[in-house]
């Protein structure tokens, strides 16, 4: 009887499910695990609730705030931009320590686990096959299993012809989506993909709306190091002095409010800082009203208004592994949509961005060791112990200013939901007084981006041809310049042909996007003064084709063409190193 009483007892202390309508978590609960639902919004996603299942006993919901990896992986994550996924090969992707593989078929997008059940070798250093049936098949290279989309294995060549190829034998199969020119895959329960929605931005669907200026980067610090950086206004003017971005005279108090927050992590707010003028789109300096929108796990919209119509920033942080994380960024605007960026638009766009994570890096990377130090929690609740006895003598966070709200809103948050983070390896320790990360390899700009960007690929590719090409033209050009001082007659074929050589290597930086003002490595008037001066000897030998002033013509013109060839390798080297590694943002910071 006594323990009948109890269990009523019990019973009546568990809290009621709240109407499926309202923002909160959900106490049903399968194999004694819960989720957490969020209202559905079309800028959100939102981890569902699970329903009981006939002849399972519902057990007791855990209390409010405690999460269980499950919410945290039956949501869509963005991977990479769509432009991103080659045609012709497999790409490799990771989330939350769980390698991916996306590649095309005839079907479309399609994402396996990225390990060949064989062996579990990397499926992504596979290749593209197309079978007999003339079907588009995921190969492993080592041993040539391939895979359809659904991640049934269709062929294995070391199979006796007996026997059939099994289901164990298939890969892991993840649903996937393209949507507004984000891949998009699921990572829990497939059966609630269908029912989950995508975290889209609606603008990027209304009439009258473009974006550009996607720009993605892998990093080398968590998942919450990034969430914290990029939704704190107030470090730009300072962290970003000298770029488009930033000028540290411009650091100033910021009103920043929020007014909503939504569980389990994420807030609406709003913000005022400074915009810098572009006369790309027609704007001056102007200081602007920001609404700030983050929602679990991965979108954050800055939302704001100029005299020529409304914009936005949009930043998609993704957890990739312990310590590390990818950031896709992209840029929406309704006004100015005739004004479509061209390659050298967005290559210069991309140089710059390259900047701005490039100066955030150190100090992030060194702030997340500094608090692991703390506490080697993984996510960095050491930032408000009341004592510093209680992280063993170290500093947690000072944050006086209003301008830190959003931060605070996050990690108060973050305190409550992160021990369900997904991650498959416990937590990194930091040392804070450990030595840092090499800089090469921290501001390694090829690996964190220029790889994996085909743009950026593209470019400089073309760079390294153009190099080329100047070398061999400047060592030509001086050459033939010799030949031509000590001859006392040079032949008349010889200077004309030096003039075109001049004229066709003038054509080949000046048809060449990297060459001109948007990116500015070579200015147009270098890049045509061997033209100028195969002109220049053209005209003097039609007048005097026998004269000094021929032969002069005639020597000058490859030299000009030396001079010009071995400054344009040298810019373009300089070029090149933005693509691989520099430290132009060192240099920007301490200006």
């Amino acid at each position: 009887l006594v323990m009948h009483y109890y269990l009523v007892l019990v019973a009546s202390l568990v809290p009621l499910t709240p109407n499926s309508r309202t923002r909160g978590f959900s106490a049903p609960l399968r194999g004694g695990r819960a989720t957490l639902a969020v209202s559905p919004s079309p800028v959100s996603s939102r981890l569902p609730s699970e329903r009981a299942q006939p002849g399972k006993r519902r057990e007791a919901e855990p209390p409010a705030g405690k999460l269980v990896p499950d919410s945290w992986l039956d949501n869509w994550y963005p991977v990479m931009f769509t432009a991103d996924v080659p045609a012709d090969s497999p790409v490799a992707a990771q989330v939350f320590e769980r390698p991916l593989v996306l590649y095309r078929d005839e079907e479309g997008l399609q994402c396996l686990a990225d390990t060949c059940p064989h062996r579990l070798a990397p499926l992504s250093e596979g290749r593209l096959a197309v079978d007999a049936s003339g079907t588009t098949r995921l190969e492993c290279s080592y041993h040539g299993w391939q895979f359809a989309g659904c991640g049934k294995c269709t062929k294995l060549p070391q199979l006796e012809g007996t026997k059939p190829i099994l289901p164990l034998y298939g890969a892991s199969a993840y649903p996937v989506r393209e949507a507004q020119g984000v891949a998009y895959v699921f990572l829990g329960n497939a059966s609630l993909a269908e029912s989950v929605p995508l975290p889209l931005a609606p603008e990027l669907d209304a009439e009258g709306w473009i974006y550009e200026q996607d720009y993605m980067r892998d990093l080398p610090y968590d998942y919450t190091t990034l969430v914290e950086n990029i939704i704190d206004p107030s470090h730009v003017p300072v962290s970003h002095h000298g770029t488009v971005q930033g000028d540290r005279n411009l650091a100033q108090p910021i009103a920043t409010s929020v007014s909503e927050r939504m569980p389990p992590i994420g807030f609406q707010g709003k913000t005022e800082v400074p915009l810098h003028a572009s006369s790309r789109l027609s704007f001056a300096q102007t200081k602007a009203v920001q609404t700030v929108t983050f929602t679990a796990p991965s979108l954050l919209a800055y939302r704001f208004s100029v005299p020529a119509g409304d914009a936005s920033a949009l930043f998609y942080p993704i957890p990739v592994a312990r310590g590390r994380s990818r950031i896709l960024v992209r840029r929406a605007r309704n006004f100015r949509t005739e004004r479509v960026m061209r390659t050298a638009d967005l290559v210069a766009k991309h140089l710059e961005n390259n900047i701005v994570f490039d100066q955030d890096m150190a100090f992030l990377c060194g702030q997340e060791a500094r608090l692991q130090a703390l506490r080697a929690d993984g996510w960095g609740g050491a930032w408000r112990a009341k004592r510093d006895s209680e992280v063993g003598g170290g500093r947690s966070y000072v944050m006086p200013a209003e301008a830190d709200r959003f931060v605070i809103s996050f990690r108060k948050q973050l305190d409550a939901a992160a021990a369900a983070l997904p991650w498959r390896s416990p937590p990194l320790a930091g040392e804070a007084h450990a030595p840092p990360m090499p800089r090469t390899v921290l501001l390694d700009r090829y690996e964190q981006h220029t790889k994996k960007c085909p743009t950026c690929m593209a470019a400089l590719k073309l760079t390294e041809r153009l190099i080329g090409v100047s070398a061999s033209t400047s060592q030509v050009s001086l050459m033939a310049a010799l030949v031509l001082a000590v001859t006392p007659a040079p032949p008349l074929a010889l200077s004309l042909a030096c003039a075109a050589a001049a004229a066709a290597y003038s054509a080949v930086l000046l048809r060449a996007y990297l060459v001109g003002p948007i990116i500015g490595a070579l200015s147009n008037r270098v890049a045509a003064v061997p033209l100028a001066a195969s002109a220049a000897s053209a005209a003097i030998l039609a007048l005097a084709p026998g004269g000094r002033a021929a032969r002069v013509a005639a020597a000058a013109t490859p030299l000009a063409t030396a001079l010009c060839a071995l400054y344009a390798r040298r810019a373009l080297d300089g070029l090149r190193a933005r693509f691989i590694y520099t430290e132009e943002a060192k240099a920007l910071q301490i200006s």
